[in-house]
């Protein structure tokens, strides 16, 4: 029978649309008839119900067998690729001088943009600093396979700045800028292996360098924005998020406090721009926390290493082709004395601390006049000041006010603030 009910009624009417016809009369059947034609229709219906089932079956095995083959990274990325898919694997023989090296550039350094940036909207951004944004791809060693990254040039004759666990383990480097998909052959200036700092080298001339921006100007709840390849090979991707903490310490005693932030970051973006909403590089982004932990699913914790901090160490670089550590010479804890807090000297092992006056039990509460309530806030003075600068330290001794000026030292590869 029809069902006119499946039809709309206009509002206010109380009966069927006049331009819908009435249902039409039903001639009357012989019963015997009838019952048989009856039983036709539900065997009817009943084959037309299984065939029904059968083909969404079908359809929902073929979906989940194309989404299975989408979320496959070998299945998307292009067969005309020679190269194998890396697969981790433990190289001995693997030494530093197995990379492509170039000599450091003593004449050329970095500097932060001075002033306020435009703000600028999200496809500002891209179009601002896409042309600066590469791909990285490091070959094995072993030949086994190759690495993938992200890197950003930083200076117009063809530096370049990324993370060095993407060339760890590698002997050939090779570049594309995502401009134009060109590719150079790449040599390593330096690195810094603890701070995952890595400074390479292509042949080019009046490249498109990023800007870079003053970290120190960011608070939480900013929107920032990451650039790289995730996965390997969906190159130029742009991801967005907010800064969700800052100064976070990754614990080891001569780390940088890194920024923590929302935008979403995969396999393939390490070394990549974190940008300020004025297109500025605000950090390199390195890490993210991911996994289940305590039956807690861990969701959008990315890490970058913001730039103010990381440029002492990337000019050392470019002007030596090594880093450094900058240091008072002691061993130290964070302590608190007469409410104030500080650094606590535990023990003075560098010369040029000890003879300008520094001693076990001083607490030190400031350093180049700025406060020192916690050791990453130490390093950060000690590291920008760098190895050739002097340090003024502000202590409490016995409840007198010091001060001492001596130089740092370099302690690379050990545990001293």
């Amino acid at each position: 029978m029809d069902n006119y009910l499946s039809y709309r009624w206009p509002s206010g009417s109380d009966g069927c649309p006049g331009d819908l016809p009435m249902p039409p009369r039903r001639r009357k059947r012989d019963s015997g008839r009838e019952d048989g034609l009856r039983l036709w229709q539900w065997f009817l219906i009943g084959l037309c119900v299984v065939l029904g089932i059968g083909v969404i079956a079908s359809a929902s095995f073929l979906i989940i067998a194309i989404t299975a083959a989408r979320m496959d990274p070998s299945a998307v990325r292009p067969s005309a690729d020679p190269r194998p898919a890396y697969t981790e694997q433990p190289f001995e023989n693997w030494s530093p001088e197995d990379l492509p090296w170039t000599s450091p550039a003593p004449g050329v350094s970095l500097a932060l943009a001075q002033g306020e940036g435009e703000t600028l909207s999200s496809a500002q951004i891209y179009d601002k600093a896409l042309p600066s944004v590469v791909c990285v791809t490091a070959y094995l060693k072993s030949g086994r396979g190759y690495k993938t990254g992200t890197g950003f040039i930083v200076e117009s004759s063809g530096y370049i700045l990324t993370n060095f666990h993407i060339i760890d383990e590698c002997s050939a480097l090779e570049i594309m800028l995502l401009s134009d998909n060109s590719v150079y052959e790449a040599r390593v200036v330096g690195y810094d292996e603890e701070f995952d700092l890595a400074v390479l080298k292509i042949d080019g001339q009046d490249l498109p360098a990023a800007d870079l921006g003053d970290s120190d100007g960011l608070a939480v709840g900013d929107p920032v924005y990451a650039i790289g390849n995730p996965m390997g090979y969906l190159y130029g991707s742009m991801t967005n998020g907010i800064v969700s903490a800052l100064g976070r310490d990754n614990t080891d005693a001569n780390g940088l406090a890194l920024i923590q932030t929302s935008a979403p970051l995969n396999s393939g973006n390490s070394g990549g721009p974190l940008l300020d909403a004025s297109g500025r590089v605000v950090g390199i982004t390195s890490a993210k926390i991911t996994g289940v932990e305590d039956d807690t699913v861990i969701e959008g914790l990315g890490l970058a290493i913001p730039t103010t901090d990381l440029l002492p160490f990337v000019n050392r670089i470019l002007a030596t082709g090594a880093s450094w550590r900058p240091s008072i010479g002691i061993s130290c804890v964070v302590a608190s004395v007469d409410g104030r807090t500080g650094i606590e000297v535990r023990e003075v092992t560098a010369n040029t601390a000890y003879e300008a006056g520094l001693r076990p039990g001083d607490l030190i509460v400031a350093a180049n006049g700025r406060e020192t309530p916690t050791l990453a806030a130490l390093r950060r003075i000690l590291y920008t000041t760098g190895v050739e600068g002097t340090v003024t330290c502000t202590v409490l001794r016995n409840g007198e006010e010091l001060e001492f000026t001596f130089a740092l030292i370099d302690t690379l590869g050990q545990t001293e603030p």
